[in-house]
This record gives C-alpha cells, sequence and structure tokens, in this order.
C-alpha cells in the first residue's frame, strides 16, 4: 500500500491415508487394521488463523486452493443503491477431518450455502466491534480432504471501514464501484478465508451493464481485476456484458480487484528484462481531462522500463500481465494499492511521482511473497518505500543523492525520544496504527542499514532469493531473518532486535571496511 494511505487517515497435514496390515495366521484368519482419515474424530475449525492484528479474521484448518466469484452488478435508482447478485465457489483441501469451518463474511444476504453439492446449515457469528465476521458451515457429511464450498448471496454491496479510518470492501465512485482488499475488506465481497497466509487462484466472472449513466452522461462501461482478461461477451438484449477474469498466479485475498466504472480500457504489449512479453491491461477514467490521460499514457510508457530495472534488482518479474487502473474515487479510498498485477491509483498525482514505482515493487514485495501475518507488513512496505530511492539514484539516476544519504537524513531527522520510535515494526498489534511510521520510514531505514551491515554483495543476493525461494508463498519475519543470515553468514539477531522488535531508535550502522 502506498503512504497516501498513511497520510490521509493520519493515516499443511495430511492424515494418514489408509495402512492396512493383512496377516494370514495358520488356521487362515485375517487380521485388518485401518487408520484412515475416516477413523479420526472430526473437529470444528478454527475461527482464526492466529494472527495478532486481527485475531478475529482468517480461518483454520483447510488451505484454500481456487476461488470462482461469478457476480452481477445492477445499478438502482442511483449509484449508492446498486446491488449484486453473486454465487462464489470455494475449492478447498480440509488439512484435517471437519464437521464444522468458517469462512470471513461481511454484509449482504445469504440464500444458501452447499458442501460438496448438498445443502449445508450455516450461521453467522457477527461482532463489529471485536472485527469478526464470520460464516460458521456444517455440512452434511464430515469434510475430509478436498472439498467445494458454494454461497449464493445478493443484496447491496457495503464497504468495510478500518479502525484507522478508511475503507475498503465494495465503495461507491461518481461512475460505479470499486471493490478493494487490504487488509481484510474482501470478506465485505466474498466469502474466504481472509489471511494473507492463504494464498490461492481466481476467476472473477462479472456481469456489468453494457453503458452506465450518472450526472455527466453515458458511457461504455468495463470491469477491471487480476490476472488476465479472457474473455467479455455481451448478452443476448446486447444489453449486458460479461468480463471474465482468471488470476493464475497464487493470490492473497487482499489484493483482489473488482472495479466497475467507465473507463477508457488501453491495452499493449510489455517486453522484459529476459525478453519475455506479457500483456498489459489498464483502466483510466473516461472523466478525466486530455491534459491529465497524457500524463498517465506517459506513465503507461514507463511500465516496462521500469519493471525491467526492477527485474535487475528482484529476478524476474512475477505476474502474466500488467498495467494500471487510475480513477476518481470518494475520500475513504484515496489511496493508491499494489492490487496484484495491475495497482490502482486514485489520481493523476500519484501515478506520476515515486508511488508508481512503489506500487509495482510491491508486485513482488507483498504480492509475490505475502506477509504470514499483518505485523510482518513490515518487510514488503519497507522494501516498497526503500526501492524507489534507490530506483531513482542507481537504476534511472535522476537523482545526485546516494541511497544511503536520503535513509540516514531522514533516520537523523527524527529524535531518539520521537513517539514514532515508540512501536516496534515487528511487534505492533494495533490495527489503528498499522499504515504508520513504523511500517514505512522506519522499515525503508532498516532495509539501507541492512544493506550497509552486510554489505552490497549479499544484500542484493538476499533480495533476488528472497523471491526466488517463496514466490507464490506468505512468508514472515523468522524465515526473513533466517535467509538474510543464511546469505550473509552472519549472525544478525542483535541487528533485528535493534531495527524491528525494539520500541526505541535503533542505531545507524557503519559501513563496513
Amino acid at each position: 500500500m502506498n503512504l497516501a494511505r498513511r497520510t490521509n487517515t493520519t493515516w499443511h497435514r495430511k492424515m494418514g491415508v489408509q495402512a492396512v496390515a493383512l496377516a494370514l495366521a495358520a488356521g487362515g484368519t485375517v487380521a485388518l487394521q485401518t487408520t484412515t482419515a475416516e477413523a479420526v474424530t472430526a473437529i470444528d475449525g478454527a475461527q482464526t488463523s492466529g494472527d495478532a492484528m486481527f485475531p478475529h479474521v482468517g480461518n483454520g484448518g483447510y488451505d484454500a486452493k481456487h476461488y470462482d466469484v461469478d457476480l452481477a452488478w445492477t445499478p438502482g435508482a442511483t449509484l449508492e443503491t446498486s446491488t449484486v447478485k453473486a454465487k462464489s465457489t470455494m475449492k478447498a483441501k480440509a488439512l484435517v477431518p471437519l464437521k464444522s469451518f468458517s469462512m470471513d463474511f461481511e454484509g449482504l444476504k445469504i440464500s444458501s450455502v452447499k458442501v460438496n453439492g448438498k445443502p449445508a446449515q450455516w450461521s453467522r457469528d457477527i461482532d463489529a466491534d471485536a472485527i469478526k465476521y464470520k460464516l460458521v458451515i456444517t455440512p452434511a457429511k464430515r469434510v475430509v480432504g478436498a472439498f467445494t464450498t458454494v454461497v449464493k448471496y445478493s443484496g447491496i454491496p457495503t464497504s468495510h471501514t478500518d479502525a484507522d479510518g478508511s475503507s475498503e470492501g465494495w465503495n461507491v465512485t461518481s461512475d460505479g464501484a470499486t471493490f478493494l482488499g487490504q487488509p481484510i475488506g474482501s470478506m465485505a465481497g466474498f466469502p474466504n478465508n481472509n489471511t494473507p497466509s492463504d494464498k490461492a487462484t481466481y476467476t472473477f466472472k462479472i456481469t456489468i451493464p453494457t453503458k452506465i449513466t450518472n450526472s455527466a452522461g453515458t458511457g461504455s462501461a468495463a470491469v477491471a481485476s487480476n490476472g488476465e482478461l479472457v474473455s467479455k461477451k455481451k448478452n443476448a438484449s446486447g444489453t449486458r456484458r460479461t468480463w471474465v477474469w482468471k488470476q493464475k498466479k497464487q493470490m492473497a485475498s487482499e489484493l483482489a480487484l473488482i472495479s466497475i466504472g467507465k473507463y477508457d480500457v488501453l491495452k499493449s504489449k510489455v517486453r522484459l528484462r529476459s525478453g519475455r512479453v506479457v500483456p498489459e491491461w489498464s483502466f483510466v477514467d473516461s472523466a478525466l481531462s486530455a491534459d491529465e490521460k497524457s500524463v498517465i499514457n506517459q506513465r503507461r510508457g514507463d511500465l516496462g522500463k521500469t519493471l525491467r530495472g526492477l527485474e535487475w534488482l528482484y529476478g524476474r518479474y512475477p505476474g502474466n500481465s500488467t498495467g494500471v487502473v487510475v480513477d476518481t474515487v470518494p475520500d475513504g479510498i484515496n489511496y493508491s494499492l499494489e492490487t496484484q498485477d495491475r495497482p490502482i491509483f486514485p489520481s493523476v498525482d500519484d501515478i506520476a511521482g515515486d508511488t508508481f514505482t512503489h506500487e509495482l515493487v510491491h508486485q513482488w514485495y507483498g504480492d509475490a511473497v505475502s506477509p504470514k501475518v499483518w505485523t510482518d507488513i513490515w518487510i514488503n512496505e519497507g522494501q516498497a518505500e526503500w526501492s524507489p530511492v534507490h530506483y531513482n539514484n542507481v537504476i534511472a539516476k535522476t537523482s545526485d543523492e546516494t541511497t544511503e544519504d536520503v535513509f540516514y537524513a531522514a533516520w537523523n531527522g527524527v529524535a531518539a525520544d520521537a513517539d514514532e520510535w515508540k512501536i516496534p515494526p515487528a511487534r505492533q498489534t494495533d490495527s489503528a496504527n498499522l499504515y504508520g511510521f513504523q511500517t514505512y520510514d522506519r522499515s525503508a531505514q532498516m532495509w539501507e542499514a541492512l544493506k550497509i551491515t552486510i554489505g552490497d554483495r549479499d544484500f542484493f543476493t538476499f533480495l533476488k532469493q528472497w523471491q526466488h525461494r517463496y514466490n507464490g508463498k506468505s512468508r514472515g519475519g523468522k524465515a526473513f531473518i533466517a535467509l538474510a543470515e543464511k546469505v550473509s553468514k552472519e549472525d544478525l539477531g542483535p541487528f533485528f532486535q535493534d531495527w524491528i522488535y525494539d520500541a526505541d531508535k535503533p542505531a545507524w550502522p557503519s559501513a563496513p571496511s
């Protein structure tokens, strides 16, 4: 997520399959011993993923593999009264036999739940103050191994307001609606295991009118989402169109995007460092001025150059496509966000500056390798703040300052007794402060301090190794420190204790001799 959000808001285990022992006794007796999963007592799946930041969000007992979200959006008398009718399918694997399990789901009215094709009992356990929105499902027959859950629901979609005052989930725009997920708003769009530690693939099948009418008039409508656009077909009457997006890469639910509006849909091919060519789909608010669109098109033209430069730092671009979404949005979601493959920007100013590079960095740090729990956000936000400075100084060569000069000045400019140092990045638990100094500034300074401590060669090796080892997975601070120590062959315990665990100002390291 971009710094703008902070500013604007103050801002697996497999049970034993079947061991059969067959003993033939002298009298012809056959003894059969069964240790199948069916013989193990089924349990209720945990209603938490164990995340201290959001203790009642996320679920246990299963591993989500794929989500298929089939959603029809229909404008009402006003955009605020627009409705959705949806069917969401989760394909998952039970890690233990489950007699019940839960998903996170906020708002909208459920009409039915089926597990493996049979009606299931369900209830909703909601405590808004505790940030708890559970859909608890009891299937007709306990689930073992692979299973499929289908939830049908409808109504007026709602936003989720975070403890810091920002919004995600569904938010009405001047010409449609935009659905965002970070950190936990995806549960306002579709039922899911709402934790970055359980990634999956996705299909979004979104049906909307071919045209949208608002105060500015009537114009063609489009749907931006994640992955690759595989089809967009009109219905028989020609009044509605279904947009199908497939995300074949592993993606955390918080990175999901559905944005409906009057867009200019722009396509091209982007050549990467290896010579690989990926498609670009970008979506630009049709109401923006010609001058604004010119700036956006210039930044679109920078996609290849910037991604190639970042590939030099991190290795192969992890996605199968790229692009940007630029939309005029309400204040609650007036922040840029690293929605996977095509980040979203709320204004031309955001995409014109370093925020553009920041969100592209996240395609590696935060998207390809996601945090295990939300406290791990210091890894990816710190890197996304550090990288644009390094990119400008070393790769693009648009600045005469050294990266160390920039971050030393930032570190030196905050007094040792300042409140900013009192929240350790790796020990924060208050989601109201999730997007604060400790997540961005201190964590970016940590990255530069790490580079000084272990030296350039090991540092840049580490940047690539983190991606090479964990692409498509979710990893946290423990794995991060272990890999940094393995690459550098140094004991970095004191360094990380100082920089990410202690509630005071860390020491700036001396450059190695």
